[in-house]
């Protein structure tokens, strides 16, 4: 089932990817202006966040197959509407249903990932997570925009449609739901409120933020910097393929032993302090080959982050809660995301590039993840 799984989680992201080239252009062919088309790219992620936690606790409760399904069934008919859309007010009101929608999917389909993986293996499940989420990163973009130049921003969405109707087929076709009766009829034995403030969780939680602040900046921020190198527009996107293939080769090869070998806390911590650094490193660095051996660096610590944090979900939840647990979890990615641009924005506004103090306040972060480690080691220790 695995292999069919990641499929349906290239899917699931590919939502997301695909409209990357597009969704701007296309609001303003309606008649947006830049700031209203700003809003409706904003709005799918803030939406998107509380579509996580929905998701997460319906996954828990129906179950994570039915979870899917519903999501995916909702996406069809929610990506239609893009094609028919009349007016900026209309696509507006449909990026908020579409970023709730697909935030539903998420937390169940990684939730899944746990709950079938063996505990020796959770991690390297959630690198080949990784390469999923990584290979729709690197196809959704390319597609948006050849299918958009040939036959225009609708037919993207037909595409798209019909790229969830497979995953609708697949998805009742080889997932075999993960949770048991009993851990549905239990589901309400633990609330958001005990999962928020669980010490080993805050961990992954603060990964996510620190890991999402540190793409933002890079968004926002790379762009600066090659204009700066007085590089053309497309060396940014062949800048930001660097980092994902290095992910993606540690993510998909023997490299990946080391998500079983060593602790999931050790690699976050590692990864974080390597992000960080790559970051100090790319406000310094003088000469374009410079920026590109910094964005390797930077996918190296990506690799460590991304499995071993969605390891810490899967290790420290129970089956009834951990649909719960990965909603909050990936709604803070989007808070993080928001939060990196924002205080980019604020940095850049004084120093031309936001890299250095993002890199500093990332190092900082790594203070938080030590307290909560130390936190609940302390509580494991009191059972």
């Amino acid at each position: 089932m695995h292999k069919f799984l990641y499929i349906i989680i290239i899917i699931c992201f590919l939502d997301l990817f695909i409209q990357l080239p597009i969704i701007t252009p296309f609001a303003i062919s309606l008649g947006a202006s830049e700031y209203t088309a700003g809003i409706i790219v904003a709005v799918y992620s803030l939406f998107n966040m509380a579509g996580n936690v929905f998701g997460g606790y319906f996954s828990d409760k129906i179950g994570r197959k039915n979870m899917l399904l519903l999501g995916m069934v909702l996406q069809v008919f929610i990506i239609l509407t893009y094609t028919i859309v009349p007016s900026v007010s209309l696509l507006l009101a449909i990026r908020v249903v579409h970023g709730f929608s697909s935030g539903l999917l998420t937390p169940a389909a990684f939730s899944l990932v746990a709950d079938i993986s063996k505990k020796a293996t959770i991690g390297r499940s959630m690198a080949l997570t990784g390469v999923s989420i990584g290979t729709a990163a690197v196809v959704g973009p390319a597609l948006g925009g050849i299918i958009s130049s040939q036959a225009g921003y609708q037919t993207v969405y037909f595409v798209l449609a019909g790229i969830f109707i497979v995953g609708i087929l697949l998805t009742i076709l080889t997932v075999k739901e993960s949770t048991t009766e009993e851990s549905r009829d239990s589901h309400y034995q633990t609330n958001y409120w005990q999962i928020i403030k669980r010490p080993s969780l805050i961990v992954a939680y603060v990964s996510a933020f620190t890991l999402m602040v540190s793409n933002g900046s890079l968004a926002f921020g790379l762009p600066l910097k090659t204009v700066a190198l007085g590089l053309s527009d497309q060396s940014t996107g062949a800048m930001l393929s660097v980092f994902g293939i290095t992910a993606i080769i540690i993510f998909a090869t023997p490299l990946n032993k080391i998500y079983s070998r060593y602790s999931p806390v050790a690699l976050v911590s590692a990864g974080i302090l390597i992000v960080g650094f790559s970051m100090i490193l790319l406000h310094f660095v003088p000469s374009t080959i410079l920026v590109y051996m910094t964005m390797v660096i930077y996918g190296a610590g990506f690799s460590l982050i991304f499995p071993s944090m969605n390891k810490i979900i899967g290790q420290n939840t129970e089956m009834h809660e951990r649909g719960k647990a990965n909603g909050i979890f990936y709604s803070y990615f989007s808070i993080g995301s928001v939060a990196g641009s924002f205080l980019s924005g604020i940095f850049a506004t004084y120093f031309e590039t936001p890299f250095l103090f993002i890199g500093i306040t990332i190092i900082l972060l790594l203070s938080v993840i030590f307290i909560a480690h130390k936190k609940a080691l302390a509580d494991a220790d009191t059972l």
